[in-house]
């Protein structure tokens, strides 16, 4: 399997997200709010529970 192909629950996961309006202004975005809130999640599975313990 090529390392490009996303896994199906991560895929899941992402359009999940996707759904969530995004009221940021454009001109100021650097990344999809889905895959803001995905590393999120990915941080607070493996115990961050801050920003500095995510980042």
């Amino acid at each position: 399997m090529p390392e490009t192909a996303e896994k199906p629950r991560l895929r899941l996961l992402l359009d999940h997200f996707a759904l969530i309006e995004d009221d940021r202004e454009g001109w100021r975005v650097a990344h999809p709010l889905s895959e803001v809130l995905l590393l999120v999640v990915c941080g607070t599975i493996a115990a961050g529970d801050d920003f500095e313990d995510i980042a």
